[in-house]
């Protein structure tokens, strides 16, 4: 089964359990997060809910309407009949529309997405990552992707131009060089140009971090009347952070750059970081989250290369280096002295 596919029956769970007469608030909450986690999410939904509901009037329309007679006269001339009651229609089951919600799809797609339009930007390939897991992706142009943890990407690779969306995460990019298909990433309400050369992007919320591995890449504003400032130039070992109308620029040392990048290995390297951001980076990778709530034991400056996934090994690591103490409630655990 494709992605696309897996997605659309998703879609068709969770329809029949909302309309199956035991929806509760708690599955409304869980159905939101699952239609924001992804645009692919949100347009099956749209698509296989409109085409449901469209189904449904269908079915009652074409629900005949039964008269009932009136009662006998007396013996008389007979009167003229009686306005006919029709039955409340009759509506199809909905899990027997569940199982017919493929076809119902297939009539949906011819009918321009039932007025779900779809610009050209937006019918690229989409990826997705989980929590702590990554993902190569090959493009057809010869540049390469990699995505991190709990990263959303769509691609539009093709004749007529090169274009990716990162719509959330972290992704590193290895991008063919062709002069007259410039390489455009689109992250936020930042746009990044590049010819061929490797760089690093990460988006968390409105705020976009560039760092450039080799070559060159030009950050600008996504929109034309923007009333940011002139497009920002970064080279081999620089990096910028973006928020509004604000670009910070900042030269690195290449171990600097190459202890970013570990993450495609599955590692996190620490220089002197304070714990609490070494918590902040662990935690997105795992489910469990660390809690740092002691400012004096978020300041502990720490350094060594850790598996990312490996929450347990480093929080042992902690309790046995610092003699800190570590409390465990549901997912979380709590660091303390």
């Amino acid at each position: 089964m494709s992605d696309a596919q897996r997605i659309e029956s998703l879609a068709a769970d969770w329809l029949a359990r909302r309309d199956s007469g035991a929806w509760t608030d708690t599955d409304q909450q869980q159905l939101d997060a699952w239609i924001a986690a992804s645009i692919a999410h949100r347009v099956a939904w749209l698509r296989l809910s409109s085409a449901w509901e469209r189904g449904d009037r269908l079915g009652a329309l074409r629900t005949p309407e039964i008269p009932i007679p009136a009662p006998a006269p007396a013996p008389a001339p007979a009167p003229a009949p009686a306005p006919q009651a029709a039955r409340p229609p009759q509506r199809l089951s909905r899990f027997s529309l569940q199982r017919i919600a493929a076809g119902v799809l297939v009539a949906a797609a011819g009918t321009a997405w039932l007025g779900w339009q779809y610009t050209q930007e937006e019918r690229g390939q989409h990826y997705a990552t989980a929590v702590g897991a990554r993902q190569s992706v090959a493009l057809s142009d010869g540049s390469r992707l990699t995505l991190n943890t709990a990263t959303q990407l769509r691609t539009a690779v093709n004749d007529s131009g090169r274009k990716v969306w990162l719509d959330a995460g972290e992704a590193y990019f290895d991008i063919a060089h062709d002069k007259d298909h410039p390489f455009v990433v689109m992250a936020g309400d930042r746009r990044i140009t590049v010819l061929g050369t490797r760089f690093l992007v990460r988006r968390q919320g409105d705020q976009v971090n560039v760092t450039v591995e080799e070559g060159r890449v030009q950050i600008a504003a996504a929109r034309p009347d923007a009333k940011s400032a002139e497009p920002t130039v970064l080279t081999r070992n620089q990096a910028a952070v973006t928020h509004a109308d604000n670009v910070l620029v900042m030269s690195k040392a290449p171990k600097q750059v190459d202890d970013e990048l570990r993450w495609r290995e599955g590692k996190l390297v620490f220089d002197q970081t304070t714990l609490g951001d070494a918590a902040a980076q662990f935690n997105r990778y795992n489910l469990r989250k660390l809690v740092i709530a002691d400012p004096v034991v978020a300041q502990v400056r720490i350094g060594g290369s850790f598996d990312a996934n490996n929450m347990s090994g480093f929080v042992a690591l902690l309790k046995q280096g610092f003699g800190l103490a570590a409390q465990e409630n549901g997912n979380e655990i709590r660091i303390s002295n």
